[in-house]
């Protein structure tokens, strides 16, 4: 609904018949549970048409409404079907649901005031975006694409949602007792159809290392003009694996690429700092053997800047697999990264923090010190009562050498008694008996390791 109201038609096309689609159990898997869905689903409907509309109500809409609704006219929030509310248990889904049913007044922009940007979906055309939603709950989601046939599976493929596709990948991965499907997967890569080139690639990196004989193609899609062709293309690369080490270098050299005027905010990067690095399944998360240094460390450095949390915290996979004389020209990267949180992915951009001053006090450096005090008041609050724990360890670890930054972790427990803002007080006070108990430990130690200063490595 927002990219229709921001001139981005094709956007809105795709995230509207995702809305068409995500019909079924689905809606009620989300982290947050099915509020949100339920609110803004037929709002996204309805640009794609009134037979988009009707699919949807037939489908789940009018039933779900009907059954919702109390004898005074509301609509309490349903949750979903199990024991325990979600997070939005006890909420009123009145204006939410009454919005859904004032679309066809249009007389709001979010119920359509304005003429629709989006093609209008023609009846077979909704009820087979309506066929796509089908088929997966959360207790059974493998049964309905395990019955299709494997030519079914490679047309599903092909398909325009990526739900589908990867359901279809997965399936035919696990079929047993037929030929390889690999050989038509590699000539799928060099099809017009581009979502046809990102089933292929699903479905490859399904196979992991059976998928071998695809890397010279794939890492021919490696300079695709679609960002996103590229970005599968590495995934599955790096999801083959040891098989595919040959496409290295091209991979770190897309990392340090970085931003483009084409691609601002570093998706490429950000989705093949993922593939690379993270620590589950990274192609590089074991072993840097045989890795060129130098063009590790630009892809390093470049993807510290990533301005993901998550794509930064990616690259705390390799603090562990270097010696201090390996990491000396990336240590101003890393110091960076610390005193620098990423501008958005806020959920993860503790990762990389934590680890860097982990790094630190494992190499005893001296800058390390303050940096870890001031952390300590300064992290993202969520979860920050656990956090502080590992992050008043790390204190304590330089031992008698921390008791310069006690003027800081004072501060930090006034702060945390007096002044934190929307925060829990009990366990602001929590926190704040953390670093109190870590200020007596640090004031009686005697041990003295040897530090080092970052600024011998400039």
């Amino acid at each position: 609904m927002l990219f229709d109201l921001l001139g981005d038609s094709k956007s809105a096309e795709y995230f509207s018949r995702m809305s068409l689609a995500c019909h079924g159990p689905e809606r009620d898997t989300g982290h947050t549970g099915n509020f949100w869905n339920i609110t803004w689903a037929i709002p996204g409907v309805v640009r794609s048409g009134p037979h988009a509309t009707g699919a949807w109500m037939k489908e789940f809409g009018s039933w779900y409404f009907d059954l919702a609704r109390q004898w005074d006219g509301t609509f309490p929030h349903q949750g979903p079907p199990a024991m325990r509310g979600d997070s939005a248990r006890n909420w009123d889904c009145t204006g939410a649901d009454l919005l859904a049913y004032a679309m066809p007044l249009k007389k709001i922009m979010l119920t359509g005031k304005n003429p629709t940007q989006i093609p209008q979906l023609k009846p077979k055309e909704a009820q087979s975006i309506i066929i796509d939603g089908r088929g997966w709950s959360n207790n059974n989601r493998n049964a309905a694409y395990d019955q299709l046939s494997v030519d079914h599976l490679f047309q599903q493929l092909t398909s325009w949602s990526p739900v589908v596709r990867e359901r279809a990948a997965m399936a035919l991965a696990r079929r047993k007792g037929i030929n390889s499907p690999v050989p038509a997967l590699v000539k799928m890569l060099d099809l017009p159809n581009i979502q046809a080139r990102y089933g292929a690639c699903r479905a490859l990196a399904q196979l992991r290392g059976k998928a071998a004989p695809a890397v010279a193609t794939l890492q021919k899609n490696l300079k695709h003009d679609d960002l996103w062709m590229r970005v599968h293309a590495a995934q599955t690369i790096a999801a083959i694996g040891q098989p595919a080490m040959s496409t290295l270098p091209a991979l770190l050299t897309m990392v340090a690429k970085g931003a483009t005027k084409e691609d601002p905010r570093a998706m490429e990067q950000r989705y093949l700092s993922f593939a690379l690095f993270n620590a589950r399944g990274g192609m590089l998360s074991r072993s840097l053997n045989g890795v060129d240094r130098e063009l590790l460390y630009k892809a390093v450095k470049a993807g510290l800047k990533n301005e993901d949390g998550r794509a930064r915290g990616s690259y705390s996979s390799i603090y562990t697999k270097l010696s201090l004389e390996e990491l000396k020209p990336i240590l101003p990267d890393i110091y960076r990264a610390i005193i620098e949180p990423s501008p958005s992915g806020i959920m993860f951009a503790d990762q990389i923090q934590t680890a860097g001053l982990e790094l630190f006090a494992k190499h005893r450096i001296s800058e390390g010190i303050e940096l870890t005090a001031a952390y300590a008041k300064n992290m993202k609050p969520h979860a920050s009562e656990h956090r502080i724990k590992t992050v008043m360890t790390l204190m304590k670890s330089y031992g008698a050498h921390s008791q310069r930054a006690i003027p800081m972790l004072e501060n930090a427990i006034d702060y945390f008694d007096n002044r934190e803002p929307d925060f829990p007080k009990r366990l602001s006070k929590q926190k704040a008996q953390t670093v109190r108990d870590t200020i007596k430990e640090i004031k009686t130690s005697t041990k003295r390791p040897k530090l080092i200063s970052i600024k011998s490595f400039l």
